[in-house]
């Protein structure tokens, strides 16, 4: 049978006896029913019941990977304190491709949880000593998110399952006795569903990273570069933190653009990119700021942090030319400006003075660092 419950679906498989029995005590018919809205636990009404998140079920999700896919490396935490239980579900899925992981407690379990990887499904008896079954669900979310959590009790009552889906995120109600073939296809329905909730993470990641990501360089790019600035400016004012910011770009790169082509071009920026990372701190932020031009965020650096950070980028380009064919084509060289974070600054103070600095070193002739202090404008001021 399937049990709604606000914006999941509990499906719980049982005996027929225990199926009636189970109906009896929750007092549950088709006409006559009180379904409880996850979260809130407010009656509403079986006709209005709401669709999981997106408008797909959790068994629509499954239904969308093939049956086919590699379950091996996945593995199923069972917690129930008694053996027989245990020993029978062993037998029964000594043939299944996932790893069956039992042990005896709630407590057991989450230790368990922070060394395994790849728990898909977790089912737990509900009546254990120290650490019922809702209990143990809702601490096991923080250790395994993703999994999908299961119910499995022989006490069978409406108020049980809510709370084990309000409160554990249970997603399936299990009664003992099972029925073998269901409860196996429900297990590997709870993986297929796993695999489809890593592969929407990892998307997301995946999108997140390219939202923040400059696709020629693989720096970050300019709207990720602004974010980062800003809330490194606020840490600065708040905590009195020294910030520096390091703005540069190639000399007279329209003219390899115009010579060599946008491709020779494009290989420019991506070894310029190579350099940089290989000359900044994990902490530090690097990123593509527009065209050719570069910026370098170094929180936690003094003004001569940051002109060692540039000076080593400055050796680091001209000393790697762009190859093509195996041959040296073209040796490159860039102007550095480099500025420290004053005490009433704003971000677009920050990348002004920078940019200055940037532009004083092109003026003097090209491959070199200039420097200019917050101080200085104060004292032009």
């Amino acid at each position: 049978m399937t049990v709604p419950i606000g914006d999941s679906t509990c499906e719980v498989f049982m005996s027929q006896e225990a199926d009636e029995r189970f109906m009896d005590r929750a007092s549950l018919s088709l006409e006559q029913s009180c379904l409880y809205e996850r979260d809130k636990l407010q009656p509403i009404s079986p006709v209005c019941q709401s669709p999981s998140p997106g408008g797909i079920e959790m068994s629509d999700l499954s239904r969308t990977v093939d049956d086919s896919i590699d379950m091996s490396p996945f593995s199923v935490v069972v917690v129930d304190d008694d053996q027989n239980i245990l020993h029978s579900l062993k037998r029964l899925t000594r043939r299944e491709p996932y790893s069956l992981i039992c042990v005896n407690s709630g407590a057991e379990a989450l230790k368990l949880l922070e060394v395994t990887p790849q728990v898909a499904v977790i089912i737990s008896d509900q009546r254990m000593p120290v650490m019922n079954g809702t209990d143990f669900l809702v601490k096991s979310r923080k250790l395994a998110p993703l999994a999908v959590r299961m119910l499995l009790t022989g006490y069978s009552d409406i108020e049980t399952t809510v709370a084990a889906m309000n409160e554990g995120g249970a997603t399936r109600y299990i009664s003992k006795p099972w029925l073998e073939e269901e409860l196996l296809q429900t297990i590997q329905g709870g993986i297929r569903h796993y695999y489809v909730q890593q592969l929407h993470m990892e998307q997301k990641i995946e999108f997140e990273r390219l939202a923040m990501t400059d696709t020629l360089t693989g720096l970050s790019n300019r709207r990720h570069v602004l974010e980062c600035l800003e809330k490194e400016c606020l840490r600065s004012h708040r905590y009195g933190c020294q910030l520096s910011l390091i703005m540069f770009d190639i000399d007279n790169f329209k003219h390899i653009n115009d010579l060599l082509g946008h491709a020779a071009g494009d290989d420019v920026l991506r070894k310029i990119a190579k350099d940089t990372n290989n000359v900044i701190r994990i902490s530090d932020i690097a990123g593509r700021y527009g065209g050719d031009e570069f910026v370098i965020l170094l929180p936690e650096s003094n003004l001569s942090d940051a002109i060692s950070v540039a000076s080593r980028l400055l050796q680091s380009v001209v000393g790697t030319p762009i190859m093509q064919n195996h041959e040296s084509i073209i040796s490159v060289s860039v102007s550095i400006g480099v500025a420290l974070f004053g005490p009433y600054d704003s971000p677009m103070d920050l990348i002004n003075r920078a940019d200055q600095a940037m532009y004083r070193a092109k003026k003097n002739g090209r491959n070199r660092v200039e420097v200019l202090d917050f101080q200085d404008d104060q004292e032009e001021s």
